[in-house]
């Protein structure tokens, strides 16, 4: 064996030992160690994303352990991220943020996945700088403080792992690949893969989805799981499923997908293809409302049903006893459990033995212009899909309409009746309307900790930095435009102060004492041109002594000496 070989041996080995950890128990993988191996370069490669990867499968562990839940939200730029470091312990990385406020063509939209594949990737690259930067920062300034300073002053950890949004893959699986190597370079924890066709990708509470196979999603998937294994990285891979809502499928090739599939139960249209009649009224030149008019008289006609539902229903009307009616209801519902993902064709050998002859169903018939297939999305389709995406994911994702206790109860049974072990998550969205959910304030307030306990251990407000950000500038700015600086000095300035956020010392918070450090460090420990030495406007923020001269603000923030509020260099409350 050459040198070369022994490497080679040597790196499997180490590869399936990897594997044999704790952390893959419940990863199955439809490679092996050696086609991985085989997949690397010669020159082994470390990312700092790992150790990212590694913190966050701990904190989602322990959540689940704990039966509570990491919270989080979307992040959208560096100030977000570093203050939302002080309470949360994951950053999420939304595609729609991304899309309607930062793509790399710097062109927004709506959230149709039509962004280039490595604006959130970038987007990810620009808040892990952040945190890195911020990490260094407070790292220098602690070190520089006593014992007593650096005791009194919290530590902050700025390195909190970032779940990124993977959207669809942007194609097939070696666009999945080279996205999810972007992401672990970029600096994600995890990343997220939807099972949205990509070409007609659609913000999941918009209408109009379509899905792919489950064999399909399975690939990207694995095609995710084969890259962070190329890498040696132990990325954190959730697998969303968008089946609750969706109402078209791509194809039918994939039996697990046959038991939701719509077909038309109507004898009368047979042979008349919904497509043919619209490509035809299209050529007689009707457009618009004309096309909608008969694909709804069509469909009307259709009585559309999924074949386990036109079996049941043609059982109900024989003209039978109902002794025999019930036996024969009772097998059917035995044979075509949600569980056995019976196909097509078993099924109809099913329904022949039960005496049924005769049943008219087809599923071409309706089909749309695109190809697309009719589906009749539903919790148990969502459930269906994650029995088949978890061997392959460390979470599962399913995405719903409304936050509906009930909905995600259902949810978390059927997942976990054949995988009791794995995570869940959940988009506490801000395209609900909450407050037209039915729930009491308390209710809000619980809904957290009360689906963390069926095992949904990380929940996120997708767009809660982009809806943030609005409503602090839509009000500020028509306070400003009414009352002037005294607008900013109430809404702003003085708030900055009241609730001790760094932002105030905004010069400090952006790395100027941090630079001069720098600056220092290169010419010998002086230099006339630090950015924080005196005449620095920032001087106005801070102390000038314990009792004499200091600055005392009361709570409307104007200076006195009765009742006061006493700040430090940081211009953060102390006492």
């Amino acid at each position: 064996m050459t040198e070369e070989e022994r490497r080679f041996e040597a790196e499997i080995a180490e590869v399936q030992a990897w594997w044999s950890t704790e952390r893959f128990r419940l990863t199955r993988r439809p490679y092996t160690a050696r086609e991985v191996v085989a997949l690397r370069g010669s020159l082994r490669q470390t990312y700092v994303s790992n150790e990212l990867a590694k913190k966050l499968w701990q904190t989602l562990k322990t959540h689940q352990a704990n039966k509570t839940a990491s919270r989080t939200f979307g992040a959208l730029d560096p100030v977000q991220v570093t203050m939302m470091a002080k309470y949360l312990d994951t950053v999420y990385v939304s595609g729609w943020q991304c899309s309607s406020t930062h793509t790399s063509t710097n062109e927004p939209g709506p959230d149709l996945a039509d962004y280039p594949y490595d604006t959130v990737p970038n987007k990810v690259e620009h808040l892990f700088f952040a945190q890195l930067y911020h990490d260094r920062k407070q790292r220098e300034a602690r070190m520089n403080m006593n014992k007593e300073e650096r005791a009194r002053t919290p530590y902050i950890d700025y390195l909190k792992p970032m779940i990124a949004d993977g959207d669809t893959g942007f194609g097939g699986a070696t666009a999945t690949v080279k996205l999810c190597k972007l992401f672990v370079e970029r600096g994600a924890g995890g990343v997220h893969l939807e099972d949205q066709a990509s070409v007609t990708k659609k913000c999941g509470h918009m209408a109009g989805k379509v899905l792919v196979s489950v064999g399909e999603h399975i690939n990207r998937l694995v095609a995710a799981r084969l890259q962070f294994d190329i890498m040696g990285v132990e990325t954190v891979l959730v697998a969303r499923t968008d089946a609750v809502a969706a109402n078209l499928i791509q194809t039918n090739m994939d039996s697990r997908d046959h038991q939701f599939i719509l077909g038309v139960t109507n004898p009368d249209l047979m042979g008349k293809a919904l497509a043919t009649l619209l490509a035809e009224a299209m050529a007689a030149g009707k457009t618009g409302l004309e096309l909608q008019i008969i694909e709804d008289e069509w469909l009307a006609k259709a009585s559309l049903m999924t074949f386990s539902e036109c079996v049941m229903n043609v059982i109900n009307r024989l003209n039978i006893g109902e002794e025999e009616r019930r036996r024969r209801l009772n097998e059917w519902e035995r044979a075509s459990g949600y569980n056995n993902c019976l196909s097509n064709e078993k099924a109809r050998e099913i329904a022949e033995g039960l005496g049924l002859t005769d049943l008219f169903w087809d599923w071409d018939l309706p089909r749309t212009r695109e190809g697309f297939y009719r589906f009749k999305g539903s919790v148990m389709a969502a459930v269906v899909r994650g029995w088949a995406f978890a061997p392959h994911a460390d979470l599962i994702w399913m995405e719903t309409s409304s936050p509906d206790l009930v909905e995600c109860t259902k949810f978390s049974q059927g997942i976990k009746s054949l995988h009791p072990e794995i995570m869940l998550a959940y988009n506490l969205s801000p395209s609900f309307n909450w407050d037209a959910s039915g729930m009491t304030d308390a209710q809000m307030r619980d809904f957290i900790p009360q689906i963390a306990k069926l095992g949904y251990c990380w929940q996120f407000i997708t767009l809660a930095g982009f809806h943030a950000n609005a409503l602090v500038i839509d009000t500020f700015a028509k306070d400003f435009a009414r009352r002037g600086m005294r607008a900013y000095v109430e809404r702003i300035q003085r708030e900055e102060r009241n609730n001790g956020v760094d932002t105030l010392a905004h010069q400090k918070w952006s790395g100027a004492n941090y630079y001069d450090t720098v600056l220092k460090t290169v010419q010998g420990g002086i230099s006339a041109t630090a950015a924080m030495g005196k005449g620095v406007t920032e001087e106005q923020f801070k102390e000038t002594g314990t009792n004499n001269g200091a600055i005392y603000i009361n709570g409307s923030g104007e200076v006195t000496n009765n009742g006061a509020i006493y700040m430090n260099g940081c211009g953060e409350v102390i006492a």
